[in-house]
């Protein structure tokens, strides 16, 4: 502590010869204050770094919706059953719905339904899809068109109308009901 008081003293008793001491108080504060911002920023001697983002900018493939020449297997085409599929117009909250069996189509409207896969247990491993009998997620492999213009083609899941489907603004599509024969008696 005995060696800290002088240095105070210098400070105190230095003065600028004709200079406003209350102004002379107020520049070593600045200089303080400078020499402080100077200490603080040069123990930060790392260089900045860019960033690098954990997910990527642009949206990833959809493995849900595809060319059914590639994701569509054959025994979504080849199982027996029936999937509702509702249309929601969102700009009228008018619903329509179309009851149809697997590979069959349907016309609503402007709309042509046609029903191309069915799966009572649908999950994806390594872009393969599976039907899964310990497995509840029923889906319907669907193409919509509209005006004879293919608006969307893929799976929609039945538990799951929200994360999957067609990205429309004027309308929402969802798979209502899957009915199927339990797996053992589908052959599958």
């Amino acid at each position: 502590m005995a060696e800290s008081a002088p240095l105070l003293r210098v400070y105190r008793v230095k003065s600028i010869e004709g200079s406003n001491p209350s102004l002379s108080a107020m520049l070593v504060r600045l200089l303080l204050g400078l020499s402080l911002v100077m200490v603080l920023t040069a123990c930060e001697q790392e260089k900045s770094q860019d960033i690098k983002w954990q997910l990527p900018l642009s949206v990833p493939d959809d493995p849900h919706a595809a060319n059914v020449g590639n994701t569509l297997p054959d025994w979504a085409k080849q199982s027996v059953g029936m999937a509702k599929i509702v249309f929601l117009q969102k700009s009228t909250a008018r619903l329509s719905s179309v009851a149809l069996e697997n590979g069959k189509a349907n016309e609503l409207g402007n709309w042509r339904i046609e029903l191309l896969g069915l799966a009572q247990g649908l999950r994806v491993k390594g872009h393969t899809f599976i039907n899964d009998e310990q497995v509840a997620n029923p889906a319907a492999y669907v193409r919509l068109s509209l005006s004879n213009k293919v608006m969307y083609e893929g799976w929609l899941y039945q538990d799951f109308p929200e994360l999957f489907g067609m990205d429309n603004s004027d309308w929402k599509v969802w798979v209502e009901d899957v009915t199927m024969p339990p797996l053992s008696q589908n052959g599958t």
